[in-house]
């Protein structure tokens, strides 16, 4: 890794913006080789020391004082060495929201954020009995998909579930701070009686460990995402579907709808595990092609 650069000579906001994409260029590491994946880091970072837009500050001709810049040196060298940008920070936007992702939770992705729109275009397209709904997030971790869901339909009973204290911990802080009110509950969801003890549901949507635990990933992952989050034992790939789909007799409501974000290997496999006399299942595709989610919907 290239030495850290010293602070820059000029504090406006384009110059100091324009030094942290050339220092993180200037590190020697593949994964800022790109203008895109610097401009979005940079991008992250200088909103960690001002949230108004680049357009705003450079309007109001924003110069940054000496502590900032050492702040934003000492960030800066912490993504260098191959720490997630949003760790350092100690937050990243989902669906339009700020959300909180200490190193207990599983940092929130764009792809997720597709899920929770399968998810509430599926019941949309069963919507039919009247009322708010009630609807599921097993395995929430910094809460983003149970409080976009909250955000976007205030009316609804959002309730989530973790079987780890710490990242209930940050759900429910990650809750106070938008003022959106989920129910948080600690519950292990292949606990079949203590998942079946929350009731029943309209919607259900998860987004479950599904890696198998001797999947190689990249060290920003490995070193930097809880693996409770993560992994499967490699002979139970599809452990955590098993247990959504034990559950739909007795806890998804007829015409109800639950979505789970996958594996892009295993979808077929959860498909075909998810097949309910009447009910109809569906693989969804990301933006990039990936099958990326399977959505169920129950006659």
């Amino acid at each position: 890794m290239a030495h850290l650069r010293s602070l820059p000579a000029n504090n406006t906001d384009r110059s100091v913006r324009r030094w942290v994409k050339e220092t993180l260029k200037s590190s020697g590491d593949s994964m800022f080789a790109e203008e895109r994946e610097c401009a979005a880091i940079a991008e992250r970072l200088m909103a960690d020391l001002d949230p108004r837009s680049r357009l705003v500050l450079e309007a109001v001709e924003r110069r940054y004082d000496e502590g900032e810049l050492t702040k934003l040196q000492g960030s800066l060298s912490r993504v260098c060495k191959g720490e997630p940008v949003q760790r350092v920070v100690g937050w990243t936007e989902f669906r339009g929201l700020r959300v909180g992702c200490s190193g207990d939770v599983l940092i929130p992705r764009p792809e997720t954020e597709e899920v929770v729109q399968w998810f509430l275009e599926g019941m949309e397209m069963v919507e039919a009995k009247p009322g708010p709904k009630r609807v599921l997030d097993i395995g929430t971790g910094s809460g983003c998909v149970a409080l976009s869901i909250k955000a976007e339909r205030p009316h609804w009973d959002v309730v989530a579930v973790d079987i780890s204290e710490a990242a209930l911990s940050q759900a429910k802080a990650n809750g106070e701070c938008l003022n959106l009110e989920v129910e948080w509950k600690q519950v292990d969801a292949l606990n079949a009686e203590d998942m079946r003890a929350l009731g029943p549901f309209d919607g259900v949507v998860s987004n479950p460990p599904y890696i198998p635990q001797s999947e190689t990933l990249e060290p920003h992952v490995q070193d930097h995402e809880p693996g409770l989050a993560l992994f499967v034992p490699d002979s139970e790939p599809l452990l955590f579907y098993e247990a959504m789909i034990s559950m739909v007799p007795t806890s998804l409501s007829p015409g109800g709808v639950m979505v789970a974000e996958c594996h892009s290997e295993f979808t077929k496999s959860v498909a075909d595990c998810w097949k309910l006399e009447g009910a109809q299942v569906h693989l969804l595709s990301d933006l990039q092609g990936a099958e990326r989610a399977v959505r169920l919907v129950r006659s």
